[in-house]
């Protein structure tokens, strides 16, 4: 639902809600995923920002270069979800067209190729973006202020999601691949991906949960 200058960000959320809910393809798994990946990388920073403004915060600095490294970060991703929409457009476009020569046929082919290669390489960037951003956390999580530090657990919690499901976009276009070398590269990128983004979540919620504990 990607207005005319290509981007989700100007829909109301109750708009992009219902759109989500209805028939229309977009906005779709890829594209839901990577506005959820902003929002959990959103928590994360809301729990710095606050952190560095109390009196007490223990490390200023290191905690202010974190929220710069982690607001640009937060433009990756909010790209990555309208790049996910556009592959679609892309993919659709070339189905469309027509294939009744053998010349048009040729064309089609190759036009679908190139969309295909798209559609598999977007998650794949975000799903980069999205393992940078729960690296961010686990360096948030012993940053955040202990009244906060449950809001980076959040962010972490859905960044891991949003990564499972960002990848998953990566799963239905690799058979598509016509090039089995990439095809094979891309697989194998998609599991570093899913493998390194769960070992650094499950630091961050295991951090989280031991601060919170000491609490008790």
């Amino acid at each position: 639902m990607s207005d005319s200058a290509g981007t989700l960000w100007s829909a109301v959320l109750a708009d992009f809600r219902e759109a989500t809910a209805s028939a229309d393809p977009t906005p779709g798994g890829g594209s839901v995923a990577g506005v959820s990946a902003t929002l959990g990388l959103g928590l994360v920073i809301m729990a710095l920002e606050i952190s560095a403004r109390r009196k007490d915060a223990g490390e200023p600095e290191k905690t202010g270069g974190l929220i710069t490294e982690a607001r640009a970060l937060m433009g990756e991703l909010s790209a990555d979800a309208d790049r996910d929409v556009l592959a679609f457009q892309d993919y659709m476009a070339a189905a469309r067209l027509p294939k009744l020569s053998e010349e048009e046929k040729q064309q089609r082919r190759a036009a679908l190729d190139a969309a295909t290669r798209r559609a598999t390489e977007a998650p794949l960037l975000a799903g980069r973006h999205i393992v940078e951003a729960l690296r961010l956390a686990e360096l948030a999580a012993p940053l955040a202020h202990l009244h906060v530090v449950s809001d980076v657990g959040a962010g972490a919690g859905l960044l891991e999601g949003a990564l499972k499901a960002m990848l998953f976009n990566v799963d239905v276009n690799l058979p598509s691949l016509s090039d089995a070398g990439m095809q094979a590269a891309c697989g194998q990128e998609r599991t570093a991906l899913a493998g390194q983004g769960g070992e650094v979540a499950a630091r961050v919620l295991g951090a989280v949960a031991g601060r919170l504990a000491s609490r008790r």
